[in-house]
């Protein structure tokens, strides 16, 4: 998708949808790709054990809010649970909560 596509706010074909409304749908289906390419329950209740032994339990999410996702595999990609910021390649293991 290109970033003209990401940003095109123009009115939809489709009734009732307006332009934000489409590129936030089309946001959440770029995330879901993301979490899916990258094996992460993003947006989801989870317990994550580090490398370093560290265990967490919460919301996992990205650290920083981006204005353009990439829906491929990231190893570096930085990621949260409460104020806890860690990459994906320093995780053991994660398990969803529900």
């Amino acid at each position: 998708m290109s970033i003209q596509d990401e940003l095109n706010f123009q009115p939809s074909e489709q009734p009732g949808v307006d332009g934000l409304a489409r590129w936030r749908g089309q946001r959440q289906e770029i995330f879901k790709a993301m979490a899916r390419a990258n094996g992460l329950p993003l947006g989801h209740p989870c317990h994550i054990e580090l490398r370093d032994g560290t265990t967490l339990e919460g919301l996992l999410q990205l650290a920083t809010e981006e204005l353009f996702l990439d829906a491929e595999r990231n190893p570096k990609l930085k990621l949260r649970i409460e104020r806890c910021t860690f990459s994906a390649v320093e995780i053991l293991s994660v398990a969803r909560l529900d």
